[in-house]
């Protein structure tokens, strides 16, 4: 990334300087995808004599992994979350319990509260990333799938 910044204020950036998209991070795949499973929405509702409802095409149009994954990392969030003051009040408890400390019973304490930040932490960033990922995918395929029907009903209105 630093050496694109470099290039850049030397030279304009062309297509070929960019690290390659993954394919299901490009938009066309993404409308794609979100156009497909609005059609079978369409096809659903119409044997159900129902009304067809976007967001459960825009559901379906992102994998099930993705929202399982963040998922569990909120969970991941909330033991972690739960168990830090646990942790302190066992830490404090062993400490004020005798009068000599014993560095051996104090020791899974001291290694349990940053391990516990740190997975609280990590837990948190990692979970808004992917909620993040999962939004701007389904935004990019929605603003595409609508531009693409305006453009559609545009060009019958000229005809």
């Amino acid at each position: 990334m630093n050496n694109v910044l470099k290039l850049g204020s030397r030279q304009p950036l062309e297509e070929k300087h960019l690290p390659p998209v993954e394919t299901s991070f490009k938009a066309e795949t993404l409308v794609a995808d979100l156009e497909r499973e609005w059609l079978a929405e369409e096809r659903t509702s119409e044997l159900n004599r129902t009304k067809p409802r976007l967001w459960r095409a825009t559901m379906r149009a992102i994998p099930c992994r993705d929202y399982v994954t963040v998922a569990f990392l909120r969970m991941l969030y909330a033991v972690a979350f739960h168990l830090f003051p646990l942790i302190i009040w066992f830490f404090l408890k062993s400490i004020s319990s005798s009068s000599e400390i014993n560095y051996k019973a104090t020791l899974p304490f001291v290694i349990g509260m940053p391990f516990v930040a740190f997975t609280r932490t990590l837990c948190s960033i990692h979970g808004r990333f992917k909620a993040e990922m999962i939004t701007t995918r389904l935004k990019v395929a929605t603003t595409g799938l609508v531009y693409k029907k305006v453009s559609t009903v545009h060009v019958f209105l000229k005809e």
